[in-house]
């Protein structure tokens, strides 16, 4: 049993995360949510709120609920009248935000007190709840119990956090009972489902005898958390970093001189706590505090230890392409560690390597980071900018070019909301949030010959775009093509929605009401399907779920590239869950690169493909997905949105 006392300062909310994440990934937790009964209602139920969508998220990827029991502290220093309001309310507000994983109880507790009924109470629960989470582990093959027993049993070291492929094959070939093979080729895939059902953290190396195996990621977890981002108030805080969360690995050896470096560092990596970055990279004036450049050495960037304000230079024309997505709620957030996850990944995913924070630039490419956002140049000259807002209520994207040509970012637009996506999906799984879109009210004209190579591959043959925009304001039903062929217009705009600022040498206005207005059903003759945007948790649970073994026919059908399914299928070889693997697999590389539009609509028309044969599941879900709630995608367009430049 792994016990985690996790501290209440902001400064921890992201690790805190990452900490949960490590030891949720296949049995359910026990989560004890602390409220001290003093506070106002108000923050009472800002505070339950928050830790209830943290939770959620550090759960997503376990297959049962887990459990958590509210307890209201400080129950001594209030009147039995002011116990009893402060009980109700936070009871209300508790059955509100806790509705995915499973409430089981609400307490208040005098914690001075040890004895008495209440505590016994509370102590009874929790002894209840933990052999039901025994019950419910991850069953493993014999070989990863041998291997496991060997690793916590007969380690010459048993007090060892970590050790490497090498030394393990080296204890292993040791050992006289001789009961594990130690040849690596059969080693690595027994670690690498111990690490899948989150009994130790495999780390792979280019080097497989580099690899390593963290025994205890807990305990390494728990000191890097205190070490790295303490409150400065606490007698744990460390100057480890500049405003800029540069940290040289150097300063790393120091502060953690039990572990190897390269361990710690992928480790840290491997949580997405930091991003590695060469000492090239970085602008002299903006290294860490009293470190002369000479002395660097490699370094490490930590997106919750920037501290920089918002710059000047972030400002956004009204001429850009914008999208938000606004938490619907007032008593839900985006959580810290979306945050700072997107401030890694989107860097690393869309500039240069050599590209990071403030300190990193090149000749062709320039990214800034601050505490809340991120803006970069790419190399056609677009200027993207993602920021949170100050109440975390906001997510918001910014694009634009100083020659206005829009079609420089419509196909790059679609890849950068893709990772925002994936990302409030992953850490904000239960936020219910209204997605709004705006398109520049100038863009270069359609005849543009750039323009229309992406859009030439989107469009039917014999398609003329001008017919497209005019059935889009006017609401037509179907198109015909230059030789009299007609095709349903709202089949047509799924395929080139990706460029739908290609359209807007028509009037905005008129064009986005059009889009509004403009419902057609993909079959034809049902007026109240629409088009909705797919998330991956659901996709699992109604496709993957029921027809596990066609993952690569459906992947085959949403024009995925052979390779790309080659390489799936060579991946998960051997793996216990390589189907549901799979599937998961092919859903996130059609979201972030295939060439239809990640929708309900489109994966019901794959699975009444003949090589799919899966008419009843798509009946299925067309009724619970395209039926059952209104549309929040490109369809809902208010006249503005907010822009970063009104946070």
């Amino acid at each position: 049993m792994i016990i985690y006392d996790l501290a209440g300062h902001h400064q921890y909310f992201s690790s805190h995360s990452a900490c949960l994440e490590a030891i949720s990934l296949t049995s359910p937790a026990i989560f004890l949510l602390l409220q001290d009964l003093r506070h106002d209602p108000e923050v009472m139920t800002k505070e339950v709120h928050y830790w209830s969508t943290m939770i959620d998220g550090v759960c997503h990827k376990c297959p049962q609920q887990s459990s958590v029991i509210v307890v209201g502290t400080h129950a001594d220093l209030l009147t039995p009248r002011q116990l009893s309001q402060k009980l109700i309310h936070l009871r209300s507000c508790a059955e509100v935000a806790i509705n995915h994983q499973k409430l089981v109880s609400i307490l208040a507790l005098n914690v001075a007190a040890t004895y008495s009924t209440e505590m016994d109470q509370f102590k009874d629960e929790l002894c209840r709840m933990n052999k039901d989470v025994v019950h419910m582990s991850p069953s493993i093959p014999m070989m990863c119990h041998m291997m496991l027993a060997f690793l916590k049993q007969k380690i010459p070291d048993l007090d060892v956090d970590a050790l490497s492929l090498s030394d393990l094959i080296a204890y292993l070939a040791a050992d006289p009972d001789k009961l594990i093979d130690p040849d690596s080729t059969k080693i690595v895939p027994i670690l690498q489902t111990l690490s899948e059902k989150g009994l130790i953290l495999f780390i792979p190396s280019e080097v497989s005898l580099n690899s390593w195996i963290v025994l205890r990621k807990e305990s390494i977890l728990k000191k890097v958390n205190g070490a790295l981002f303490a409150d400065p108030s606490l007698k744990e805080y460390i100057h480890v970093a500049s405003n800029t969360g540069i940290v040289p690995r150097a300063v790393i050896k120091k502060i953690f001189p039990q572990y190897n470096v390269e361990m710690i560092t992928q480790f840290m990596i491997h949580f997405e706590l930091c991003q590695a970055v060469e000492l090239s990279q970085v602008d002299t004036n903006m290294a860490p505090e009293g470190s002369p450049s000479s002395d660097l050495g490699p370094l490490l960037l930590f997106p919750a230890l920037v501290n920089v304000e918002r710059p000047s230079s972030a400002t956004v024309p009204n001429n850009s392409f914008g999208w938000s997505m606004i938490v619907k709620s007032p008593d839900q957030f985006f959580t810290t560690r979306c945050l700072h996850v997107l401030l890694r990944r989107l860097p690393s995913k869309f500039a240069l390597p050599a590209i990071w924070a403030t300190p990193l630039h090149s000749n062709h490419y320039k990214c800034d980071v601050w505490s809340r956002g991120i803006k970069w140049l790419n190399e056609t000259g677009v200027t993207t900018i993602v920021e949170m807002s100050e109440t975390f209520q906001s997510l918001t994207l910014a694009m634009f070019s100083p020659d206005r040509e829009s079609h420089k970012y419509v196909a790059f637009a679609h890849a950068v909301l893709a990772v925002i996506k994936t990302a409030s999906q992953e850490f904000c799984p239960h936020l219910e949030v209204l997605e709004l879109i705006s398109y520049p009210s100038e863009a270069s004209s359609d005849h543009s010959d750039d323009a229309k190579v992406p859009l030439k591959k989107a469009l039917p043959e014999g398609v003329e775009l001008s017919s497209l925009k005019k059935a889009l304001i006017e609401g037509d039903k179907h198109i015909t093509d230059v030789n009299g062929e007609k095709y349903v217009v709202m089949k047509v705009w799924m395929k080139i929605e990706p460029y739908l600022p290609y359209l807007v040498g028509a009037p905005s206005s008129q064009l986005l009401s059009g889009l509004t207005n403009h419902v057609e059903t993909l079959e034809g003759g049902d007026s109240s399907a629409s088009i909705f945007m797919c998330n991956l948790k659901d996709l699992m649970n109604d496709i993957a779920s029921k027809i596990p073994a066609k993952w690569r026919s459906v992947g085959i059908q949403l024009e995925l590239p052979s390779g790309t399914l080659d390489s799936i299928t060579e991946d998960m070889a051997g793996k216990p869950r390589a189907c549901l693997d799979s599937f998961e697999q092919v859903f996130i590389t059609w979201e972030r690169q295939g060439p239809s539009p990640y929708t309900w609509n489109t994966i019901i028309e794959v699975l009444r493909e003949p090589a799919v044969g899966e008419v009843a599941l798509a009946d299925e879900l067309k009724v619970k997905h395209l039926k059952s709630t209104q549309p929040t995608h490109a369809t809902q367009h208010p006249s503005r949105i907010p822009t970063c430049s009104d946070m």
